[in-house]
């Protein structure tokens, strides 16, 4: 796969990170980041590595559907629900979304340079690579610095996580792939958490009896 192709799915699964919303928006937007992570992987350990970002996408996804579901089943009091804002409202001419998308633009000529200016596991060659992993995790990072939802934070943690863990493969190569998987378990862990509140925010209201 050309470098220009790795950069180019990267770029994608990046802008996804930065826009997706709603309640299953950690789901989507660490599968995306681990697509988006997969070429960038594979150019340095081949399919093998290829599968850390895909699997620890994977696992964001079934952990946050279990979760939810298991949130959903609790009785009780409704839980904190991660869509609702907790910093500022989201009804906003120039709202979140806005912003998080011109973070992700001022995020493409960062990744750039880092692509072009630093060279990871002395591969100055896989510039395509180098890209796909700064662009996911600086669209992560800035998700996190405009946080206004536990769901925003959750994304962000996720995408940060799963870039991590390919920037580390890409520097270490296949030998580091158990510290690099632990990395990449924080998105399963984030979207858990997520899942869990939104189940429990969501779950069905306790019938309420008639007297007399």
């Amino acid at each position: 796969m050309s470098q220009t192709l790795i950069a180019a799915i990267g770029f994608l699964g990046g802008m996804v990170v930065a826009v997706v919303d709603g309640p299953r928006a950690i789901a989507v937007a660490s599968l995306a980041a681990g697509l988006g992570l997969a070429g960038a992987a594979a150019s340095t350990g081949g399919v093998g590595a290829a599968l850390l970002p895909l699997v620890g996408g994977t696992a964001a996804v079934l952990a946050a559907a279990l979760a939810r579901r298991s949130g959903e089943r609790l009785r009780g009091v409704a839980g904190l629900s991660p869509e609702v804002p907790v910093v500022a409202a989201r009804a906003a001419l120039f709202g979140p979304r806005s912003v998080r998308v011109v973070a992700a633009a001022l995020a493409l000529p960062a990744a750039s340079w880092v692509s072009l200016n630093v060279s990871v596991g002395g591969a100055a060659s896989d510039q395509g690579a180098i890209f796909a992993a700064a662009y996911v995790w600086l669209a992560g990072a800035a998700r996190l610095l405009r946080a206004r939802a536990l769901e925003d934070l959750g994304v962000g943690a996720a995408a940060v996580a799963l870039a991590g863990a390919t920037a580390w493969i890409l520097e270490a190569g296949t030998g580091s792939f158990a510290e690099a998987s632990a990395v990449a378990a924080f998105a399963a862990v984030s979207a858990a958490a997520a899942g869990w509140l939104t189940g429990r925010h969501r779950r069905p209201s306790a019938p309420v009896e008639e007297s007399g």
